[in-house]
């Protein structure tokens, strides 16, 4: 391929190098002269091949002069990036950081909006054996590289149900990774957390995530219990136990139809059990949520009123003086205010699936994502890399799923993303939009989610049209 571009415009000799980005105006010598420097041939050569046209001495001291522009880095600029790709790939140490392993596909609940339909799983209810838990960590020592720092999620379904497996995955990783800080974090309905469980969660250090979808009327109704008890009574028990152990205990909301009418309640509920923080999330359109969608679901203007609601609560308190943050503005924040902000997984160009993440369920089987996982719960297998006693990393990366997900993530070259105003804040799922519209590639006009996002970024950026300083500070309180 030729490093110039030639041309002639308006009676001028153009030349682009293209690799410098130099443009030259020329004369008729040297227009004549380059293609045959480009070939290789030398100044006897080319004044050979042009002497009949031109004054020798002319030809020669455009060859003098293009030589030196060659040397100056200003003409055939070879392109440093032409091996960047197969080098880096030759190279590259695949590194992983963080597993997240579903321990345990059955649960003792039935949330309304379960991807797994209430907990069954479509009948195919399983638990990790210790024989996958231990690969998949080898897995994560295998290809950890220098990290010294690595993360373990465990998610279900409910993993306490799976609790020795749990204990023992725990205990080889703690025997396994010489010389390695692993951190372990719990995702759990706190239900089955009994004062032996809660003693070996503090002392293995294990972070715990729960949910709290608000007052106990709305927990209740959303994550019904299947013996009928009170979800939220149980998950209280749990998190005393946590917390008279010094253990902090963080929870995310979920929101259906019928919590719409109550986000001051769902915020001075967090509040009032002790929280600092409340997820304002949407509900995601995967299983029995798809399914009941006409029930619980919802508009995006439905929730954005919703949203900015509950974010007005939690200003308020802040202006009372508790300190107390809605994640989604605060993740926002951090990218309006940190040059980058929060890796959140969804939020980000592309997307954290298969790069940022992987998930391992009970059978070993790999998926790009949580939510990748929650489509295969739902009987597609369309985000499978593969499992983990069959191939590895280097193969599930250089898959057509892995490659497919990120192109379609890749808000630069989306259309209605590329050219959005808010495109350096923003971000996609492939998998919930594939899950709706059976399409990957996402289009911004068709797109819930992307309505939304585009709603909660004009709530805050008003908060700068009308210079409201206050809520400004709180803001950047929340991640500084």
């Amino acid at each position: 391929m030729s490093l110039i571009h030639r041309y002639k415009s308006n009676g001028f000799n153009i030349v682009l190098d293209i690799n410098s980005g130099c443009i030259h105006l020329v004369d008729e010598v040297t227009y004549e002269v380059l293609p045959y420097l480009e070939e290789g041939l030398g100044t006897e050569a080319i004044a050979e091949k042009l002497e009949n046209k031109y004054n020798r001495e002319d030809i020669e001291t455009s060859v003098r002069e293009c030589n030196k522009l060659k040397e100056d880095g200003m003409l055939f600029t070879k392109d440093v990036y032409e091996n960047v790709i197969e080098e880096f790939s030759n190279n590259r140490q695949t590194v992983v950081k963080a597993l997240c392993l579903h321990i345990a596909h059955d649960c003792n609940l039935a949330c309304r909006y379960c991807f797994a339909e209430e907990g069954e799983y479509h009948g195919r209810r399983a638990l990790m054996s210790y024989e996958v838990g231990k690969k998949a960590l080898d897995f994560l020592i295998a290809n950890s590289g220098s990290r010294k720092n690595l993360e373990v999620d465990f998610f279900g379904g409910e993993p306490l149900m799976n609790f020795p497996v749990l204990q023992e995955v725990v205990r080889y990783s703690r025997e396994k990774l010489n010389g390695k800080d692993v951190s372990f974090a719990l995702v759990s309905n706190l239900s089955l957390v009994t004062e032996e469980v809660a003693d070996w969660i503090a002392e293995n250090n294990i972070a715990v995530s729960t949910s709290l979808d608000g007052p106990k009327f709305l927990h209740d109704l959303q994550r019904p219990r299947k013996d009928r008890d009170s979800s939220y009574e149980a998950m209280l028990r749990g998190l005393a136990r946590l917390r008279v152990r010094n253990r902090s205990v963080g929870a995310i909301q979920t929101t259906t139809r019928a919590a719409l009418p109550y986000a001051r309640e769902i915020v001075e509920t967090y509040a009032s059990l002790g929280f600092q923080s409340v997820f304002l999330r949407p509900l995601t359109c995967l299983g029995a949520a798809k399914r009941r969608w006409n029930e619980i679901g919802y508009t995006p203007e439905e929730f954005l009123a919703f949203y900015r609601e509950g974010l007005q609560a939690v200003f308020e308190l802040n202006h009372q003086g508790t300190f107390f943050l809605e994640n989604h503005a605060a993740i926002f924040a951090s990218k309006l205010f940190c040059n980058g902000g929060q890796n959140y997984m969804e939020l980000r160009s592309p997307c954290g699936a298969a790069l940022g993440q992987l998930a391992f369920t009970a059978s070993g089987n790999v998926y790009t994502c949580d939510e990748g996982r929650m489509m295969a719960e739902m009987g597609d297998d369309a985000f499978k890399l593969g499992n983990v006693f069959e191939n590895g990393y280097d193969e599930w990366l250089n898959s057509n799923v892995c490659k497919a997900v990120c192109s379609a993530s890749l808000l630069e070259t989306l259309p209605g993303c590329c050219d959005c105003v808010y495109q350096a804040y923003c971000g996609v799922c492939p998998v919930v939009h594939y899950a709706q519209t059976g399409q990957l590639h996402c289009n911004p006009l068709h797109s819930e989610r992307c309505k939304i996002y585009h709603g909660m970024l004009d709530t805050l950026f008003e908060l700068f049209y009308r210079k409201d300083d206050e809520k400004i500070a709180f803001l950047k309180q929340w991640i500084s």
